[in-house]
């Protein structure tokens, strides 16, 4: 009887927990075409609650009832922003959500006479023992760190990026590189819209990303990120970061969660630019 009655209690609880979630599922597409759309930023903002889109744009989510009222956001690079009432979202499942292209007017790129040097700009060294890890909470999910990039006002252009990274558990990893403004210290508003996603081998060591393809060229001081990007059913904990101590990381926890930052360690991440 003891033990008929602890079964059913664990059911009870098991039960009343998932009455409590909001489950909310489908598919995010291009409206101009019905393309799949994939690693689509999905998330509360400020409340660090999200995820993203799998390779087909297809996603899953639970959030706490205590988000009923909340607005959900959909972010894919080259797209405008949507943003929905999770109270709306949840009347209709599986969920179809469209996506609508952005027009983006071409940056002017001033071109100077004077010769232009190779340079890395970031942190190059890497202390054994020190990585960076999202603190750990449940679900699974995107994370993102992210170093600031001083140009002191010289034309830069991003040839590649470099970091450093280690897996126990994968053999490879998807990765996505941003860009961002400096809005007062943090990452801000995405300067480079063009989808920058690569398979990389987790292999303990430094990586790199040969951008040159993508014409990316800066003026004003700028972060880059490197944004981890889950498998479905990976652990988000499985990858970690290399990085030194001194300086500052600036991270976030989730899919367009807050970025925050932490003053005694720095992530071994750099670009090397033309300026």
């Amino acid at each position: 009887m003891r033990i008929l009655v602890t079964a059913l209690l664990c059911f009870f609880a098991f039960t009343l927990v998932k009455a409590q979630e909001l489950p909310l599922s489908g598919v995010v597409t291009a409206e101009r075409n019905g393309k799949p759309l994939a690693y689509v930023n999905i998330g509360i903002r400020k409340k660090n609650l999200g995820t993203a889109s799998g390779a087909k744009g297809e996603f899953v989510l639970k959030l706490p009832k205590e988000h009923l009222q909340d607005t959900l956001t959909f972010s894919a690079i080259g797209y405008q922003e949507l943003s929905v009432p999770v109270r709306d979202l949840i009347k209709t499942q599986p969920l179809q959500i469209k996506l609508t292209e952005k027009v983006n007017a071409l940056q002017e790129v001033v071109v100077k006479s004077r010769k232009m040097k190779i340079k890395k700009l970031g942190v190059t060294g890497r202390l054994p023992g020190v990585w960076g890890n999202p603190e750990n909470k449940d679900g699974k999910d995107v994370y993102e760190f992210a170093n600031f990039i001083n140009t002191k006002d010289k034309p830069t252009e991003v040839l590649s990026v470099h970091f450093y990274l280690i897996s126990s558990k994968l053999d490879s990893a998807f990765f996505r590189i941003n860009f961002y403004k400096n809005n007062n210290g943090l990452p801000g508003e995405r300067i480079v819209e063009k989808s920058i996603v690569h398979p990389l081998s987790t292999k303990e060591g430094w990586v790199s990303i040969d951008l040159k393809k993508y014409d990316i060229y800066l003026t004003d001081d700028f972060f880059f990120g490197v944004e981890y990007l889950p498998a479905e059913g990976a652990d988000r904990l499985a990858v970690s970061l290399g990085g030194k101590l001194g300086g500052r990381v600036y991270s976030r926890q989730a899919s367009l969660g807050d970025w925050g930052t932490f003053v005694g360690a720095s992530l071994s991440s750099y670009l090397t630019a033309r300026q």
